[in-house]
């Protein structure tokens, strides 16, 4: 979000969240940026799995993008909304996961896009005879970026992506994974 054409690059892609994070070394998008070639990541939804309700809209996100750099103009006359940037986005100058200390049952409390409280319970591990192993809170106050969804947790597994709002981007900034 530091650099002005990614961070419109990344406005123009209509997300409900945006996540400040610097590109990880040996990853296309430093390569990219190294050679002075703006680029963004964008994810969205669970892995390997098609959300088809998102698909619409990242569409329309690479095609703004693609008509604002001046490759491919915009042809969506379809489009009821004539402003194409949400106007309640989150953005967020940093984010972390919060990680499993123990394997069970795992369940995860907030949906993505929800906004949680420090000291909030977020998640909970049982065991297999249905015991609370661990229960997980919000270490502070913060946006839900994604959340694991499958049910079994091993220790050291993703629990929840926790996005972090502030008015400073950081010229380093890494979520963890």
């Amino acid at each position: 979000m530091n650099n002005p054409v990614t961070h419109h690059m990344a406005l123009l892609q209509n997300a409900q969240i945006i996540v400040h994070n610097t590109a990880p070394k040996g990853s296309m998008r430093n390569a990219t940026m190294a050679m002075n070639i703006p680029s963004i990541t964008v994810e969205i939804g669970n892995p390997l799995t098609f959300h088809e309700p998102y698909i619409k809209t990242a569409l329309k996100g690479v095609e703004l993008t693609m008509d604002w750099l001046n490759m491919s103009p915009y042809k969506d006359h379809d489009d009821p909304d004539p402003d194409p940037l949400i106007k309640e986005t989150t953005i967020c100058s940093r984010s972390y996961w919060i990680f499993s200390q123990h394997g069970g049952m795992l369940k995860v409390i907030p949906p993505v896009n929800t906004w949680v409280s420090k000291g909030e319970k977020l998640a909970t591990v049982k065991n297999l005879f249905g015991d609370t192993v661990k229960v997980y809170r919000c270490p502070q106050d913060g946006i839900v970026v994604g959340k694991s969804k499958n049910p079994i947790c091993s220790s050291g597994d993703r629990i929840l992506h926790l996005g972090i709002c502030g008015d400073a981007f950081g010229q380093v900034a890494n979520d963890g994974h």
